[in-house]
């Protein structure tokens, strides 16, 4: 356990919450472009509101990681599937940990948490997420907690530079899953 990790606390965002989550997640978009589909540029010219009320949809739960001294350092969320046969889905989306602190398990925990939150949810079997696929670091995350690669989409974001993959993986929720390998 890293000295930062001690000292974190993971807990439910809601209403109060909208302008620091804003806050960190434009950050996000700007220091990790490569990482998310939204740009900066498309979440910045959203106000505090628009923030506030996806903290409040009731058919999602965002997660934030906050140091010792309450600053909110991290963030995952987790969606509901809206279908009728999709229901038994949830996709994990927004994971972001700040620069610095980074390496210290404080994405561990959030994917703990998520998990344990997906587990609560009524009739959810599985989770899914898409990572950009030269994100190495989450990729190993990610399958350190049992998630499997299904598929690559080749060019699934382009960039004023290039072009992105991104990499489908998806996890039953059950803690005692086990992955192959």
């Amino acid at each position: 356990m890293g000295e930062l990790e001690a000292g974190v606390s993971i807990k439910r965002l809601g209403q109060s919450d909208g302008g620091r989550y804003r806050s960190l997640m434009l950050r996000a978009y700007s220091e990790h472009d490569s990482a998310f589909t939204s740009t900066f540029e498309e979440r910045a010219g959203k106000p505090v509101e628009w923030w506030t009320r996806r903290l409040q949809d009731p058919t999602t739960i965002t997660l934030g990681a906050f140091d010792a001294g309450g600053t909110l350092i991290g963030t995952v969320r987790l969606e509901n599937y809206q279908r009728r046969r999709e229901r038994h889905k949830v996709q994990l989306t927004a994971m972001y940990v700040l620069k610095d602190s980074a390496g210290h398990g404080v994405g561990r925990r959030l994917i703990e948490e998520a998990l344990v939150q997906a587990r609560k949810m009524d009739s959810v079997e599985l989770i899914n997420l898409t990572v950009t696929a030269d994100n190495l670091a989450a990729v190993r995350l990610y399958s350190k907690f049992g998630f499997q690669t299904f598929g690559r989409e080749a060019r699934a974001v382009k960039t004023t530079q290039s072009y992105l993959d991104k990499l489908h993986m998806w996890r039953p929720v059950s803690a005692d899953y086990i992955a192959p390998g």
